[in-house]
């Protein structure tokens, strides 16, 4: 194996120890129905777990309160104890072949289709559109946010129940908690708004509910852009900065950094890069965050080759690789390297037919 060894290494986030550096990041399965994962949703987990892969994210963008509209990509509803257990189902299905499964779990905010489900309004720290997705949206009140933050602990409860391993929460792609962080979309004069401090707080009472519903012995993590790539909104030393506030807070235990906005078509792009970028586009902008943080750092985009792979962890700019397409592609990529079958690896060209999918 040789090469690949730095891959092979475990590591440990709290009492869970993670086989090995490969992971598959949260991402939009499609397979989801009516909020709750099918047998086919954990089929495709349990593939990957079974060749090998050290962690598995299920559920991107998974909601957690009834106004972030799930029906239109087929994503989980965690705001429902009828969830708990297909939860159940699922991580014995992945546990089974020895990996750790977790889910991605947010509030969309405004970015979502107001067409999506039965519901009127979509929310927003002061109402603005979002070029991508266009639904108006109204300015959340105190007593809705005093709502989604005590959705947010019964939907990590529900998450811990199942008996997952870990919840990871989505302030990237420009979702609610994030859109409070930006001055781009946070134009509000109240204690949610304005300051640094008052934009960050949303995401810190979330963070405190789910330890008091949970306790501190539950893995949480958070995914963050490392730039925002706009004028006028977060560019990425504000983004270390940030990074750094939520790591000295003490409620997460890891950050999973990624690299761009959403909130417009060209940038919504760079979320997952085609064929025409170069290799790990984003790369330096999580080893940025790595670098000021005390906290494991996941990176995916574009890391579609084991010998790249094994080369950001050997070097330790960061400490596990999102391979995601990688595994759509072939989800006995991990065994295949264990077994220096490295030429046998289905690879993935990044035609983004994947992606594709889900918005056809």
């Amino acid at each position: 194996m040789g090469q690949f060894d730095a891959l092979f290494r475990p590591l440990k986030i709290k009492h869970l120890t993670i086989r090995n550096r490969i992971v598959s990041t949260s991402h939009s399965e499609v397979y989801g129905e009516n909020g709750m994962p099918t047998e086919r949703f954990c089929a495709y987990h349990a593939e990957k777990a079974k060749g090998g892969i050290g962690m598995t994210m299920c559920g991107g963008s998974s909601s957690v309160s009834i106004d972030s509209p799930t029906s239109w990509w087929n994503s989980l509803n965690v705001a429902d104890d009828r969830i708990i257990p297909h939860f159940q189902k699922l991580s014995d299905a992945v546990h089974a072949h020895g990996a750790a499964i977790m889910i991605q779990l947010t509030h969309m905010g405004r970015r979502s289709r107001s067409d999506g489900q039965h519901w009127p309004n979509l929310l927003s720290p002061s109402g603005l559109r979002e070029q991508v997705h266009r639904a108006n949206c109204k300015i959340i009140e105190v007593e809705d946010i005093e709502r989604i933050i005590r959705d947010f602990g019964q939907a990590v409860r529900r998450v811990k129940e199942g008996g997952l391993d870990g919840a990871e929460l989505s302030a990237a792609h420009q979702q609610l908690i994030d859109q409070f962080w930006s001055p781009l979309t946070n134009q509000r004069t109240d204690g949610y708004g304005g300051s640094f401090e008052n934009r960050m707080h949303f995401g810190i009472e979330v963070l405190e509910e789910i330890r008091r519903v949970v306790g501190d012995d539950f893995i949480v993590g958070m995914r963050m852009c490392g730039d925002e790539f706009h004028d006028g909104a977060m560019d990425n030393p504000e983004m270390i900065r940030i990074a750094r506030f939520y790591a000295e807070s003490g409620l997460i235990d890891f950050v999973n950094v990624m690299g761009s906005g959403a909130d417009t078509y060209a940038l919504s792009a760079n979320l997952v890069p085609a064929m025409a970028y170069p290799p790990q586009p984003f790369l330096y902008l999580a080893c940025s965050i790595k670098a000021e943080i005390d906290l494991p750092v996941i990176h995916a985009q574009n890391i579609k080759d084991p010998v790249s792979a094994a080369r950001i962890i050997e070097e330790g700019q960061v400490d596990l690789v999102g391979m995601t397409r990688a595994h759509i592609a072939d989800p006995h990529l991990v065994n295949k390297i264990r077994e220096d079958k490295v030429d046998q690896i289905r690879q993935c060209v990044g035609a983004n037919y994947c992606i594709n999918r889900m918005y056809s």
